[in-house]
């Protein structure tokens, strides 16, 4: 799927204003000169400028269709792959709770592997191997603490 750059630069430019306008509004703390405001500023003015080129780049270029698809869109099993992707994570956030991390990410990373790659025995090792290493980053080393769920009470960790 393509968007025409004059319809990307756009958003860009909407959420390049937002940002700005949210960040003058923070305040500025007594006795500093630059405020927790000052370096979302400067990121959004010069994506705000990127977007104008942007806009500019997609009005001069002549493409006339906003949106271009892909070929695999007419493809019903394109479209269900696709749509996986948005079903899982959804699928995440509501279960990540009541069952945690450690039992709701392998599950669903592992069903996942399998239907876009096609080999259920491969896909269960990667599911497991990458769950439990992705957990142990976020909780050991960034101290980011995952859902645990069900977890606590098998007493594994």
């Amino acid at each position: 799927m393509r968007f025409n750059d004059s319809l990307v630069g756009a958003v860009f430019l909407a959420l390049a204003i937002a940002i700005i306008v949210t960040a003058s509004g923070f305040h500025t703390p007594p006795g500093q000169r630059f405020g927790p405001g000052f370096f979302p500023t400067i990121v959004a003015s010069v994506m705000a400028v990127a977007a104008v080129a942007m806009i500019l780049r997609g009005l001069v270029s002549g493409r006339r269709a906003w949106i271009e698809l892909d070929p695999w869109v007419s493809q019903p099993a394109g479209v269900v792959r696709g749509a996986s992707i948005f079903a899982f994570l959804l699928l995440y956030l509501v279960l990540s709770e009541p069952l945690g991390f450690l039992v709701v990410a392998p599950m669903l990373l592992w069903g996942l592997i399998w239907l876009l790659w096609g080999r259920p025995v491969a896909a269960l090792g990667i599911a497991l191997v990458a769950s439990f290493l992705v957990h142990q980053f976020f909780v050991q080393l960034l101290l980011v603490p995952l859902p645990w769920g069900l977890v606590p009470y098998f007493k594994l960790f």
